[in-house]
């Protein structure tokens, strides 16, 4: 009876070190766990925080370049108005000369026994001189009217690209010019890496096609981007049956998958 308790006891002291051992093994690797996802929740955040400095920086290029553009269209409207004052001037002086050279046909037509009109003469000369110098200034300001009618149109276009792009980041879609494709696959942690990045148009929070030779074979959910870098999540139910994903596939916007692109 004794020996049998012993070995009862012995087997129970054994079981309890074997369940001892696994309950170890099992916090050890719900710890390390933790501490991966904890730092995934750290990169995440500084991949966000550096998003909403991108934005920041885009409004304020969405402001100077419209605060350049009224400057501009100020400029603009100055010059124009001292084109007009110009012209204004050359038609008072034209009609001047004209009326000049009347008098001088009129004179010319009752003293022709006079020879010629020498008193006349110097105030056409001094008529046409003038004329000629305010033709010269309407073509400089021509000339600057021009060029900042093309600065005008630079800044503007400048404008639209800041607007748009600041568009599609808050939109939560990638841009429509965005290719990249992908740099690896951790599959045991179902990750995907893409080589590109926000500089490339690639939107945290977007959805992405997966093309391989012009077909789409699965779709991505962005999770965590960077510069030049972005992580990613496969749609399991957008997965072609007996297809998976793999590295240097074409990756593009779902919606240039959907048009066609």
């Amino acid at each position: 009876m004794v020996n049998t308790l012993g070995t009862l006891t012995v087997i129970v002291l054994a079981f309890s070190a074997f369940v001892a051992v696994k309950n170890k093994e099992e916090f050890e690797k719900q710890d390390s766990a933790t501490e991966k996802q904890s730092l995934d929740k750290d990169e995440n955040t500084k991949t966000f925080n550096g998003l909403l400095d991108d934005i920041k920086v885009l409004k304020v290029e969405t402001e100077t370049a419209e605060t350049k553009r009224d400057g501009l269209r100020g400029e603009v409207e100055k010059q124009t108005k001292a084109n007009a004052v110009v012209d204004a001037e050359i038609k008072t002086k034209q009609s001047e000369l004209d009326s000049t050279k009347s008098e001088v046909a009129d004179a010319q037509e009752k003293l022709k026994e006079l020879g010629d009109l020498e008193e006349l003469a110097p105030k056409i000369e001094r008529l046409q001189a003038s004329i000629a110098e305010l033709k010269e200034q309407v073509a400089t300001l021509n000339t600057e009217i021009e060029r900042l009618r093309g600065e005008k149109t630079t800044t503007s276009q400048v404008l639209v690209a800041a607007k748009t792009k600041q568009s599609q980041i808050t939109s939560g879609q990638s841009f429509p010019t965005m290719k990249t494709t992908i740099r690896s696959i951790d599959r045991r942690l179902g990750i995907v890496t893409l080589a590109a990045g926000i500089r490339s148009g690639v939107i945290g929070g977007s959805r992405v096609a997966v093309m391989r030779e012009g077909e789409k074979i699965a779709e991505l959910s962005v999770k965590a981007v960077s510069a030049n870098l972005a992580t990613a999540d496969v749609i399991q139910s957008s997965l072609q049956e007996g297809v998976n994903v793999a590295p240097g596939d074409v990756v593009i916007p779902v919606e240039s998958a959907s048009s066609g692109n």
